[in-house]
Parts: C-alpha cells; structure tokens; sequence
C-alpha cells in the first residue's frame, strides 16, 4: 500500500490543491518499506489525479481538498481520507493504527461522528462507516 500525504512545515498541508509537497510512503504487511519526498508542481486536477495513480498511490491523506480533485483522484481507484490535520509522523501512525477518527487529527468543524446511542459496538460501526478503515 502507498500512503501519499501533502505537507507543509512538517505538518498536513491545509489545501491539497496548493500542495507544493508530498510524503509518499509505502507499506507492506504492516511495515513500512520505504518512503520520499516528491515536489508537486501546479496543474490540473485531472492531471494531478493521474500523476499520484501513477506513482501508485492507494490512500491519500489531506485535509481540504477540491471536488473536481476528489472527484477525479476517486475515479482513479485512490481513496482520500480528507478533513485531517497534524504532524505528518502523527497522522501517518494513526492512519497505519486506524485512529485517525479521533478528534486531534479531524479539522475543526468539518467532521464528526453522529451520536449513536448503541453503545460501544454502535459507536465502533459509525466510526469505521465514516473511515473506511474496515473496507
């Protein structure tokens, strides 16, 4: 699996569509593999989507991100995990430790898991319906 996350200042860059860097990052059977740093020059969106299928990007971990952006890279087979903030280091254990619901790594006012009154299997079930972390 190939984790790509825009950054800036050693942090989840706030808008993909302006990312001028990327954390690509691979991982296999739970270790990772190897990793690098690509520059992002400005272009499209459709051509942006085709670059990072092609670089093999499975996930793509940002926080705001475009819709003709989000739509193209999903039309492309690369899910997006968006509305997240932090440390890259930070955002990159809790994606690979499936924690990346939790409030410190969610952008302020823009998700929230609905209220479930289930109890803990129902609160587990919403929390993997918003995260695809069980797909």
């Amino acid at each position: 699996m190939t984790i790509a996350i825009p950054i800036w200042q050693n942090r989840v860059s706030p808008v993909l569509d302006a990312a001028t860097r990327l954390l690509l990052v691979k991982r296999h059977r739970g270790r990772e593999v190897g990793r690098k740093e690509i520059v992002l020059d400005p272009m499209p969106a459709a051509d942006l989507a085709t670059n990072l299928a092609g670089l093999g990007v499975d996930v793509l971990v940002c926080a705001a991100v475009s819709d003709p952006l989000l739509q193209a890279l999903e039309a492309r087979g690369v899910r997006v995990e968006r509305h997240v903030c932090g440390n890259v280091e930070e955002v990159l254990r809790a994606f690979c430790g499936r924690q990346l619901w939790r409030s410190e790594f969610r952008m302020p006012g823009c998700w929230q898991l609905p209220t479930c009154t289930t109890g803990v299997a129902g609160r587990r079930r919403m929390r993997h319906r918003h995260c695809r972390c069980q797909r």
